[in-house]
């Protein structure tokens, strides 16, 4: 039955969250893909200002030789000996290693997490290992969209990054319309990257589509639903940040009934009471974030497949609330 055009959010809200709460497998799955990212757009262009942060000296590090592979380099291949070198090497494998078993881990866990969302939805049972190995089976098209998405985003903010330094090192009228024009034109950009990944990812893993006709199949449903895909994401960019309120508050509390028993076992000089009232809260604090997070992740996930699944049907009654309210003015 279609919706009410009006309470089209409202009850993909609803529906997501009704399949996360009923299927503890998905939220299994969100915490292996919060490493990723909680399936939020925004996030995408947060981090992404993260790295144009100024703070750091860009001339100490050149001076120092960090950013330089010339001499430095040179004298510091030449320091380490053979049996460090071997050790070296040794090590940067298991790092490699270790690297690629995760990159494996997360990008199942987004497949099965993507598929598992559509099951639930249609009353299927949902099972972690099933979930997970039909997320394996589309890992290597996950891997290479989600690396190329990263890499575009970061060209990107680089590029801006340059633009800043050239507009700090020398603000004049050419220095300062270049910083804007590349402000205004980046972020957009970076916004529909992050729309297509994750309807990309919807076509490769629910409708196996090869990666780059999942591509083009995303590019051409943003295109057509653009500003309800901006609208989406523009409510769940509001619940992480509830979410995030709501970490801090119950940070607070925490923090105000932990502060009496840390006074009370320091005055009678009970150092492994600190001890132990530290390790349990902080103990307490990772598995609350991992639960949180894998919530978070798996919720936001649910959100974009059951929109996916919804605008691929007829009738579906999904319009964008800004279009609505434009054309009630202009009545």
């Amino acid at each position: 039955m279609t919706k009410p055009t009006g309470a089209f959010y409202r009850h993909i809200l609803a529906d997501a969250w009704k399949t996360v709460r009923k299927n503890k497998a998905l939220w299994l799955l969100g915490f292996f893909v919060s490493f990723l990212g909680n399936g939020g757009v925004y996030e995408m262009l947060i981090q992404g200002t993260g790295r144009l942060g100024l703070d750091e000296d860009f001339g100490g590090y050149l001076s120092s030789g960090m950013l330089a592979f010339g001499s430095g380099w040179e004298g510091a291949m030449a320091s380490i000996g053979a049996h460090n070198l071997v050790v070296f090497l040794l090590i940067a494998l298991t790092v490699l290693g270790l690297a690629a078993v995760a990159a494996w881990v997360v990008v199942s866990a987004q497949g099965g997490l993507i598929a598992g969302a559509r099951d639930a939805d249609r009353g299927r049972a949902t099972a972690f290992g099933s979930l997970f190995a039909a997320g394996n089976e589309v890992a290597l098209p996950l891997f290479v969209l989600n690396v190329l998405s990263r890499l575009a985003i970061m060209a990107f903010f680089y590029l801006l990054l340059s633009l800043t330094v050239l507009y700090l090192a020398d603000a004049n009228l050419w220095s300062s319309f270049s910083y804007l024009a590349g402000f205004v034109l980046l972020t957009p950009l970076t916004l529909i990257i992050g729309f297509v990944t994750i309807y990309a990812a919807c076509y490769v893993s629910l409708q196996r589509l090869p990666l780059v006709a999942a591509i083009e199949s995303a590019v051409a449903l943003f295109r057509k639903y653009w500003l309800i895909s901006l609208e989406t994401a523009l409510v769940l960019f509001g619940v992480n940040l509830l979410a995030a309120f709501g970490i801090a508050a119950a940070t607070a509390v925490a923090g105000i009934i932990l502060l009496p028993l840390l006074v009370g076992a320091s005055l009678v000089q009970g150092g492994a009471a600190v001890a132990v009232i530290i390790g349990i809260a902080g103990l307490a604090a990772v598995v609350l974030l991992a639960v949180i997070g894998g919530g978070l992740a798996a919720f936001q996930y649910a959100v974009w497949v059951h929109l996916f699944n919804k605008l691929h049907q007829r009738g579906h009654g999904g319009r964008s609330k800004i279009a609505r309210w434009f054309e009630k003015l202009l009545k």
